[in-house]
Order: structure tokens, then sequence, then C-alpha cells
């Protein structure tokens, strides 16, 4: 999958992506958010009934994102989002009043989805609220990293 923001071209394959969702799917169905949210993506809940996960599974999930992404029924980049690139490699990920600053290349589409499925929540949640979830998200994204 491609997309442009901010005048500039990023890239993921599509495996990739469905995997990030599969993450932050596990991130808040498993309770490990700060806070008890109700979000899960049901695209994953054929993958998640199955007793042993083949990559077939992943191909067929990661179609399936592709045809909901086509048709616009799902989408993990705010509108408004900015995302700016640091001297190290790193990213500044800004939207409205949050920011989130080196934000490693492996934890910006996660963080994404995570940010786009706080931000269309219901009920409403606060910014302050969605910052502070995001900012442990990524602390506990990245304590996992280095276990």
């Amino acid at each position: 999958m491609e997309f442009i923001l901010n005048n500039k071209k990023y890239s993921i394959i599509n495996h990739e992506l469905y995997i990030n969702y599969l993450m932050v799917d596990s991130y808040f169905r498993d309770k490990h958010s700060k806070y008890d949210y109700d979000i899960s993506f049901d695209f994953i809940d054929p993958l998640l009934l199955k007793e042993k996960i083949e990559f077939e599974d992943i191909l067929k999930g990661t179609e399936l994102l592709e045809e909901l992404i086509e048709k616009g029924e799902i989408n993990f980049i705010p509108h408004g989002l900015i995302i700016q690139e640091h001297l190290n490699g790193n990213f500044k990920i800004t939207y409205q009043d949050l920011e989130f600053t080196n934000v490693r290349v492996g934890e910006a589409i996660p963080l994404l989805i995570a940010l786009n499925s706080l931000l269309t929540y219901k009920p409403i949640i606060t910014l302050s609220q969605i910052s502070e979830e995001l900012d442990y998200f990524l602390e506990r994204f990245r304590s996992y990293q280095s276990d």
C-alpha cells in the first residue's frame, strides 16, 4: 500500500499492514491498554478463531484488508495528520495538539492505527486521554522490543 502525506510518498507491504492491525487489535482486545476500550477489528476475528495460524491465513486476511481499504471502509490515516522525518530517520507525528517525537519506523504504522482507532471511538475520548494512551502504547511497544 502506498500513500502520500505532506507531499511525501510512503509505502508499506500489505501483509505487514495486516500484522500491524493484529498487534493493535491484541493491545486493545487483551487489555494491555492503560484504559479499557472496546476496540477490535472485525476483519481479524476469523484469524483469531483458528487453532493454528498458517501463512495462507495471513494472506487471506491481507486480501480482506485490501478490499476494505479499496472500499474506503478502513483508513488508518486521520485527516490533518502531519508526519515529519527527523535527521536520525525517526518520525515526528502530529495530529492537532498531539505530538509524538522520535517515533521509530516500526512504531509509526501501529501508532497511526491506534490513534485512528481512538479518534473514531464512541463515546468520544479527549485528546489528552488519547495522548496518554498513545504514550503508554509506545512505552509498551518499546518494552516489548527490548525484551
